[in-house]
């Protein structure tokens, strides 16, 4: 295990959550801007409701995009490591951790930008456990792909 090559997956994945939740940010305001604050109508009517699944939608991308970055940089670091073991625990906990700040750093970002249309859109608490399990399966995802770059050296 690489206490070294843990943090470095880990910080790769907390800025790839911040640009992942800044681009989400960006496309919930735009979608925020056209369905809600210039609409009229029926589309005024429920604006709200089609921003909170604006919102849903970006949260659920951006933590869906974190498992291919763990087969990515498992596979990566993985085919560095001395050995299988050393290869799916270093992977394992880098892109378990790593996907834990990539998702709270994302959906934070995402949830903070919420306008005042957003109102019935989530906060941060009620995607922890969706977080939460993308971190899980990430750090399985990371492990395995990481014994599998192993094969690579």
């Amino acid at each position: 295990m690489n206490a070294n090559e843990i943090g470095l997956v880990a910080a790769v994945f907390a800025l790839v959550g911040a640009g992942t939740g800044i681009v989400g940010a960006a496309a919930t305001g735009w979608a925020e801007a056209a369905l809600a604050t210039a609409a009229t109508g029926e589309t005024a009517r429920f604006g709200p409701v089609f921003v909170a699944q604006s919102y849903l939608a970006a949260t659920a991308t951006v933590l869906v995009a974190a498992v291919p970055l763990a087969g990515v940089l498992g596979v990566l670091v993985g085919s560095r490591a001395r050995g299988v073991v050393a290869a799916a625990t270093t992977c394992g906990l880098g892109t378990g951790l790593g996907a834990l700040a990539y998702g709270l750093v994302g959906v934070t970002v995402i949830v903070v930008s919420q306008g005042d249309a957003a109102a019935q859109a989530h906060g941060v608490a009620d995607a922890f456990v969706p977080t939460l399990a993308t971190a899980f399966v990430s750090g399985a995802v990371g492990a395995s792909t990481g014994v599998l770059g192993t094969v690579m050296r």
